[in-house]
C-alpha cells in the first residue's frame, strides 16, 4: 500500500471521498521533518492532515506544507508552513556520510541531485583545488571534502542565512583543514581569489538558471595546465549544446579554448525540459 493509500485510511472518517482522492501521492523527508505540497482544496484540512502523517511516521518529528517556489537571488523557500508537530524549522539532513543542518523555511535543499553531489566526488583528483562558486550550505563542497583527496576547496556563498550554515556545516562534518568558505558575491571573490594567486584544478558553477553572467570572472581562476568547469543549466534533452555554446562564447572573446568532455542529465525540470551538467576543459589560447 502506496503512501495516498495509507493516508487515505487514515483520514477515511475525517475527509470527504472528494477530499480524499485530492490526497498528495509522496512526500520529502529532511531529517525528522516531512514536507507535504496539498492541493488548494485540502488547505483547510491541513492541521488534520498534518497529524494523520504524525500518526503514520513515529520518527518525524514535524510536518510542514510547501506553498509556494523557490524565488529570488537567494533562491529561497516561498512559503514554507507548519503544520503539526513540533515547529522546529532547524533541521539536520543525512546523505552520502554527510551531515547538513539548514533552515526549511529559508534554505532550499533538492533531493533531486542527490546523484550529482554523489558522482562529482569521484571526479576529483588527488591534490585538487577547487572552487565552488555558489556554494550554498555546502552541497557539493561537503561530500567532495569528505570522499575525496582535494587538497583545498574555496566554497563562496553570498546569502547570509546559507553562509551561516555552511560555516556550521564545516564544523559539524569536520572538514575546516579542507573547505575555506568565502562569504560574498562570486563575481567579485573569485577575482580576488585569482589576484591572490589562486588557480583552480575544477571550477562548480551549480546554481539556477545558468550563470552565463559569471563566465567572464570565472575564467580568471583556469591554471596553466587547463581547468574543468562543470556548468549548469536547463535544456531540452537533445539541445544540452546550447549551453556550452553559450559558454564557449564567451570564453573564446576572453582568448580561452573550450572542449566539451561530457553532459549528464540530473533529472526533469519541465515538459520536456531537464537539468543538465555539462563537464567543460577550458585552457588559454
Amino acid at each position: 500500500m502506496g503512501f495516498k493509500d495509507k493516508l487515505k485510511e487514515q483520514l477515511k472518517s475525517e475527509l470527504s471521498e472528494e477530499e480524499l482522492s485530492l490526497l498528495p501521492g509522496g512526500f520529502q523527508t529532511l531529517g525528522k521533518v516531512v514536507i507535504l505540497k496539498l492541493n488548494p482544496n485540502l488547505l483547510e484540512k491541513k492541521e488534520i492532515i498534518g497529524k494523520a502523517c504524525l500518526d503514520m511516521f513515529p520518527k518525524i518529528k514535524s510536518i510542514y506544507i510547501n506553498k509556494g517556489k523557490i524565488v529570488g537571488t537567494y533562491r529561497e523557500p516561498e512559503k514554507i508552513e507548519f503544520i503539526a508537530g513540533e515547529n522546529n524549522p532547524i533541521v539536520e539532513h543525512k546523505e552520502h556520510d554527510v551531515t547538513y543542518r539548514f533552515n526549511i523555511t529559508k534554505i532550499m535543499f533538492s533531493k533531486g541531485n542527490i546523484n550529482e553531489r554523489k558522482f562529482l566526488t569521484t571526479l576529483i583528483q588527488s591534490g585538487e583545488i577547487v572552487v565552488d562558486m555558489f556554494a550554498g550550505i555546502g552541497y557539493f563542497s561537503l561530500p567532495i571534502a569528505k570522499h575525496s583527496s582535494v587538497e583545498k576547496i574555496y566554497s563562496i556563498e553570498v546569502n547570509p542565512e546559507s553562509y551561516k550554515f555552511l560555516v556550521e556545516n564545516i564544523k559539524i562534518n569536520h572538514l575546516e583543514d579542507k573547505i575555506v568558505p568565502i562569504n560574498g558575491d562570486c563575481k567579485v571573490e573569485v577575482i580576488k581569489l585569482s589576484e591572490s594567486g589562486i588557480r583552480a584544478n575544477r571550477v562548480i558553477m551549480g546554481v539556477f538558471p545558468a550563470p552565463k553572467e559569471y563566465i567572464t570572472e570565472a575564467l580568471s581562476l583556469v591554471n596553466n595546465n587547463g581547468t574543468v568547469f562543470h556548468y549548469e543549466g536547463v535544456a531540452e534533452k537533445d539541445k544540452y549544446i546550447v549551453l556550452f555554446n553559450e559558454f564557449n562564447e564567451i570564453a573564446q572573446k576572453e582568448g580561452y579554448n573550450c572542449e566539451l568532455k561530457s553532459h549528464r542529465i540530473v533529472k526533469s525540470y519541465g515538459p520536456n525540459l531537464y537539468h543538465i551538467v555539462l563537464d567543460i576543459f577550458i585552457f588559454k589560447i
